[in-house]
Formats: C-alpha cells, sequence, structure tokens
C-alpha cells in the first residue's frame, strides 16, 4: 500500500510540473503556477500575494535588447526602453522584464 502511495505522489508531481504556465501566484503557504495571462495571475493573487514569472516555464529568449516581454507563448527581448516593453506586455496581457542574459 505504501509503494502505491508513494507512486501516486510522484505521478501527481510529475502531472503538476508537467503542465505549469507561465506565471505563478505566490502566497505565505505556497505558489500556484496555473497561470497563462498575467491579469489572470493578479487577479488570483489579490492583496493576499504576489505574482512571479514561473522561471521553470520561461521559454529561450528571442532577441538580446534589455527588456522583453514574457507571454504565454514565448520571451521576446527586443525593447531598448522600459515603457515601450511595459506597453508591448500590456497589450499582450504579459509582462515585461529585465533581460537576464545581457
Amino acid at each position: 500500500m505504501k509503494k502505491i502511495i508513494i507512486f501516486f505522489m510522484l505521478l501527481l508531481s510529475a502531472i503538476n510540473n508537467s503542465f505549469s504556465a507561465p506565471y505563478c501566484a505566490v502566497f505565505s503557504w505556497g505558489k500556484q503556477c496555473y497561470y497563462y495571462d498575467w491579469n489572470s495571475c493578479q487577479s488570483s493573487a489579490g492583496n493576499d500575494g504576489a505574482c512571479v514569472i514561473n522561471q521553470n516555464e520561461v521559454k529561450a529568449a528571442r532577441g538580446n535588447a534589455p527588456f522583453c516581454v514574457v507571454a504565454s507563448y514565448g520571451t521576446e527581448c527586443f525593447y531598448y526602453d522600459a515603457n515601450s516593453c511595459r506597453q508591448a506586455a500590456s497589450s499582450a496581457n504579459a509582462v515585461c522584464a529585465v533581460n537576464q542574459n545581457r
């Protein structure tokens, strides 16, 4: 019986990791990586949590500019100023982030 329980726990962990979304709502009790758009994540986090980019799901960045739009479809580092990055992110229901690969 113990082996069956361990098997199912490992299976659930693998399933959870394989379906992770690009954004996580983080709370004092843990995090939920279910969100494919930034606004849904922020709505879920409310005043009790915060949203972060799920580093396990960030796709390889395209471009080498200092600012990136991180969206469910990928990471695009085409922005040389934060304002244009934020505008593009807002229209894509995504988030603007600093390019960590520079």
